[in-house]
């Protein structure tokens, strides 16, 4: 059939129309900063209206497309429906995943902090495999671990330096990553001027030393030197003592070791999980983010992240709702408004979100501009390109398009949309979000 003008440019201008929210939410959330509750619960109503337009516009809609047009029975239109959720679901999730390595998770802030926790655990899986090398830490529950992690400081020191002398203040408790140190006393000099060395012990990986004068409060009672290179893992006073009095475990398993070592010089503490599974089992309770570690995780991505892929990413949310209204644009007169509502309500407090993640992350003011501004004119395309190969397709086609396009948008209000709003919102969330839904869901009796 000949192209229609009219009905490409009308697909086109409504995409448009959806999108430019995109640019609304981007000067609010640039220049009126609402507070993180606030747009909470718009994205909250902007959920709920999507939710009822996936559930009439796209999935029931699009069944009784196939019912009525092409004679299915409902199970067989469910399926066809079914099919199409599901790759479309499929296909953002494999999208965002392959993006997310090139820095595309920092565009939303759920998808951002998911992301950077992620990176917190693999750059704290080698510290881990040192401390679970350590007698003392693994008498810890694994659950108690992330506190430790802020705490312990990686040192390096050559064969034959000393670490510290005996007589010196009690400033940190060592852990051997990987060595070997020597423990040694001076004796006071009897007959002779010169103090005698006393040997006291040698300790290699996993042991731990220098706790003694951080319990006692006392001076150092002995030297400690290194015989080979040594990795060690460096637990200031400070915070050894804060630990101390957060894990009561910790603390009896320290008072145990300098009980032991006050008897028989150095103790082999038994019973301890294995090495490997206890790092595991740690690396699993890892599950916050400091605000201190997030903006510095944020500032290191948002440097290297690559502009393609953010663009790539805002595209993948943003496409499908064009593909929607795109295929299914025939006439202003005989459009349906619904899903366009739905789109406008719910990208609004997306791109707040976005636009202060972004900014957080270090963008300028021009480049976030410059990315939903493109998305926009990439919308405005794909309406029309839908509009030119599926507004005549087979009713199975543009059923199976469109309910494609309806998983991808799905999968990103579960994954994005949802999450943010509850975690910055709270329980009233709730009661937005159906509000949301009643809303849209009047402008099908208008």
């Amino acid at each position: 059939m000949p192209l229609d003008p009219s009905r490409i440019l009308g697909a086109a201008l409504m995409a448009t129309l959806a999108m430019t929210s995109l640019i609304i939410g981007v000067v609010i959330g640039l220049y009126g900063r609402p507070s993180r509750r606030t747009n909470a619960i718009i994205m909250a109503f902007g959920t709920g209206a999507l939710i009822q337009a996936l559930a009439l516009e796209l999935a029931f809609e699009g069944a009784e497309r196939l019912i009525v047009e092409d004679h299915l029975s409902g199970i067989a239109s469910w399926c066809w429906i079914a099919a199409g959720f599901i790759v479309g679901g499929v296909l953002y999730y494999l999208g965002n995943r392959w993006l997310e390595r090139y820095g595309a998770a920092l565009r939303h802030p759920a998808l951002a902090k998911l992301y950077l926790l992620r990176q917190k655990r693999e750059h704290s899986a080698e510290l881990l495999s040192r401390l679970a090398q350590v007698d003392l830490l693994r008498s810890l529950p694994p659950e108690e671990m992330e506190a430790v992690l802020l705490c312990v400081q990686p040192v390096q020191v050559a064969a034959g330096e000393i670490i510290f002398h005996q007589g010196d203040a009690g400033d940190a408790l060592y852990l051997i990553g990987q060595g070997k140190v020597e423990v040694f006393a001076h004796s006071r000099p009897t007959t002779s001027a010169i103090p005698e060395v006393v040997p006291l012990a040698r300790l290699s990986n996993g042991q731990s030393f220098g706790e003694t004068a951080l319990l006692t409060g006392e001076s150092r009672t002995a030297t400690v030197k290194a015989i080979t290179d040594v990795t060690l893992l460096k637990i200031s006073k400070e915070h050894f003592d804060e630990l101390l009095d957060e894990s009561p475990r910790l603390r009896h398993a320290v008072e145990t070791l300098n009980s032991q070592r006050l008897l028989q010089n150095v103790a082999v503490l038994h019973e301890r999980p294995d090495a490997a599974a206890w790092q595991k089992m740690a690396l699993a309770n890892i599950q916050r983010l400091s605000r201190k570690e997030q903006e510095a995780l944020l500032a290191k991505h948002g440097a290297t992240g690559s502009p393609l892929a953010l663009f790539l990413g805002a595209t993948l949310d943003g496409i499908p709702a064009s593909v929607v209204i795109g295929s299914n644009f025939e006439t202003l007169d005989a459009f349906r408004y619904t899903f366009l509502v739905a789109i406008f309500l719910s990208s609004v407090p997306e791109a707040i979100g976005s636009t202060l993640s972004m900014k957080q992350a270090g963008f300028s003011t021009r480049r976030i501009f410059t990315l939903w501004s493109l998305l926009v004119l990439a919308a405005t395309l794909a309406a029309a390109l839908s509009s030119i190969f599926l507004a005549e397709a087979p009713p199975v086609l543009l059923t199976l398009a469109g309910a494609i396009a309806g998983g991808g948008i799905l999968a990103m209000v579960s994954s994005v949309m949802m999450p943010e709003a509850y975690e910055d919102g709270g329980p009233p969330v709730g009661l937005a979000t159906i509000a949301g839904f009643l809303s849209v869901f009047l402008f099908a009796f208008i």
